[in-house]
């Protein structure tokens, strides 16, 4: 359902809901008004007061499952940054998630005693639905996080798989997104350990602790290889049956990987990092050649593109310069990539865009011998990271790493003044120097 569709239902919040869990149950209309208290996003001109009690949705006409999906989606990517949903999804998102997973379960139980490998138009409709059910359950896990909700929707996604006897394209690719989110939900949460409270008296972790929650363990390591293996095999068959669907289906792959495969440390995990990376690349270069545009005209397709390109260049980078280095290739595509992304955005630019194209011009600086060369692409790192920072103010790494860099401008001024004291200039420095010279002649 495009976003045409979704507008037609009409979707009102009454109430917020009461803290999110992982059970999913109807909702309730509230009974009492909370003395005019509000929360951050009722939408409901209406409403008298509604901070105790719960999302009431309300449609003019009657919205599918698949529809009451396609909207919980929309919500959550639009949702406010910083509006205060402690686990990651607005009370809408989750409401409609709700009434979606509901609706699914009816329908299921109604195509209970469908053959999904019939070949009829029932058993296809059944077969989508059944698909579109573990997706959402996907989905919910990603974005409340839940891991039970991830493991429910992998295993919804491994039945229909088999149930299909491994020829169901899209189930295949389900399978694959489904296994990548719970590998990226594995990484998460040993990177949390390392998190300190404000309040925490702990100490900071140690080098040994922070490589123990960066290194990957098994159970993550055998999640990222089913994914690609999910992707190869789904993709392929999309590709024979499906080709319309095939190059979305390939971009999404690539998306779902690339988010998985920053998130490693490339020294500890690189072995596993190199398979992802040449994974997500190998789909993309698929798409370019069947249908360019589809890469070419999108921002975020291309940023994609991109970051996939840096990170292999990191993986292969030899210390060489030039043409004598296998990264050369890689990131000078991905500024190519990343710069014709920045091209499509608006003037305020993306952070993420950014910060991978200024990466890369810093990676650039160690590929080149040339020192104009090598201090315009440092300048345009530099530039293109401050920008990132702006729009991203939060990320504690990179404000790090901007610092650095412009605290390197500033040092180096600073270390040219310092060669002359008590305020000398370079033209009276050279002066003295040249009386000196006289006087002991």
């Amino acid at each position: 359902m495009n976003p045409a569709d979704a507008s037609t239902h009409k979707r009102k919040a009454s109430s917020p809901e009461a803290p999110a869990s992982d059970r999913h149950e109807p909702k309730k209309p509230r009974t009492e008004a909370a003395d005019g208290q509000h929360a951050e996003d009722c939408e409901d001109p209406s409403c008298e007061g509604c901070a105790e009690g719960e999302v009431v949705l309300q449609f003019e006409t009657k919205p599918s499952a698949v529809d009451l999906f396609q909207m919980a989606r929309e919500e959550v990517a639009g949702s406010r940054p910083g509006s205060g949903e402690s686990a990651g999804m607005s009370r809408m998102a989750k409401a409609l998630f709700d009434k979606a997973i509901e609706e699914f379960e009816v329908q299921d139980k109604a195509h209970a005693h469908i053959d999904l490998k019939d070949g009829s138009e029932a058993a296809a409709k059944a077969l989508e639905i059944k698909l579109q059910h573990a997706a959402c359950m996907v989905a919910v896990g990603n974005a409340m996080p839940s891991s039970e909700m991830l493991q429910e929707g992998t295993r919804m996604f491994e039945d229909l798989d088999k149930t299909m006897e491994h020829r169901n394209g899209s189930a295949l690719v389900g399978l694959g997104i489904a296994a990548i989110s719970q590998a990226r939900d594995l990484r998460k949460q040993a990177m949390k350990t390392l998190t300190l409270d404000d309040d925490d008296d702990e100490e900071e972790p140690s080098e040994e602790q922070r490589e123990a929650a960066a290194l990957i363990g098994k159970p993550e390591a055998k999640l990222a290889d089913r994914a690609i293996q999910a992707f190869n095999a789904g993709l392929e068959l999309l590709m024979k049956t499906e080709i319309d669907s095939y190059a979305q289906e390939s971009i999404r792959a690539a998306q779902e990987l690339e988010e998985y495969g920053v998130s490693l440390d490339l020294r500890l995990n690189a072995d596993l990092a190199r398979k992802v990376f040449d994974s997500a690349v190998k789909h993309l270069e698929h798409v370019q050649s069947a249908s360019a545009d589809l890469i070419d005209s999108n921002a975020d397709v291309l940023t994609i593109y991109g970051s996939c390109l840096y990170s292999k260049a990191r993986l292969v980078d030899n210390q060489n310069v030039g043409d004598q280095n296998p990264a050369t290739t890689f990131v000078e595509k991905a500024i190519s990539l990343l710069s014709r992304a920045e091209e499509l955005q608006s003037e305020s630019g993306d952070a993420k865009t950014l910060e991978a194209l200024g990466q890369a011009y810093l990676m650039s600086t160690n590929l080149v011998d040339d020192e104009d060369d090598i201090m315009e692409r440092f300048d345009a790192a530099t530039e293109k990271l401050s920008r990132a920072l702006e729009l991203d103010p939060y990320n504690d790494v990179l404000r790090e790493q901007v610092d650095a860099l412009q605290g390197s401008d500033n040092e180096e001024g600073n270390g040219y003044e310092d060669e002359y004291e008590d305020g000398e200039d370079e033209d009276e420095a050279e002066g003295a120097s040249a009386r000196d010279e006289e006087d002991e002649a």
